[in-house]
């Protein structure tokens, strides 16, 4: 900008032929490019410079609102997008991180909470009428409602395992059912083996009947 100042200062500010209102001096002149930037009454500077006789003045208008508005003005507000963007997905992680870091001491409470009821359990076990810790537990449950959150930490108790081990069921089943196909077909062969050599132990003695 301070180069087109210098230009339209030296073009268009002699205070006797030229437009010495607006290009008068820098500071006229910078401020008139301002307005040029903000497209805000840029007409009104080009009529005052065509009256003055400036007509070529319009290429110098057109080139810098080409540069100064659409290329660096955009560039300025692409660069404030940017920040913001990167500011928001900053924000967006660290709230994030709030989140799993509150999620893991509930997590943590809900343990600790767990651990201190078995211990007393344990201890109550100890102190009180129950023969058995079993006993003791069943009489628990019966106090546990289905909204009382629990943390499982056992690989056992987990849902991958439990996953797998439901599945391996399933084709233990299927391998079952089919070693009882087999053992049908087995048999049915076996029995129609049986049923030739009955027949067959039993035709000779027909044949010397005959004869």
């Amino acid at each position: 900008m301070f180069i087109f100042a210098i230009l339209g200062y030296g073009l268009y500010g002699d205070p006797e032929t030229g437009d010495s209102k607006n290009w008068g001096n820098l500071a006229s002149a910078l401020f008139t490019l301002f307005c040029l930037v903000t497209v805000d009454g840029w007409t009104d500077f080009q009529d005052e410079l065509d009256q003055y006789g400036f007509s070529a003045s319009r290429a110098f208008t057109i080139v810098f609102i080409l540069l100064g508005f659409f290329l660096f003005f955009n560039m300025s507000i692409g660069v404030v997008i940017m920040n913001i963007q990167d500011s928001t997905q900053n924000y967006e992680r660290e709230l994030k991180a709030e989140k799993q870091a509150a999620l893991q001491a509930k997590k943590q409470a809900i343990l600790q909470r767990q651990q201190e009821e078995v211990n007393m359990l344990i201890h109550q076990q100890k102190t009180s009428e129950y023969k058995t810790f079993s006993e003791l537990v069943e009489d628990f449950k019966k106090t546990l409602h289905h909204s009382d959150p629990m943390v499982l930490e056992d690989f056992c108790a987990s849902i991958p395992f439990i996953d797998l081990y439901l599945t391996s069921l399933d084709l233990q089943d299927n391998t079952v059912y089919r070693l009882q196909e087999l053992y049908y077909e087995l048999v049915g062969t076996l029995n129609t083996i049986l049923e030739d050599v009955r027949e067959k132990s039993v035709l000779p003695p027909e044949k010397d009947m005959k004869s």
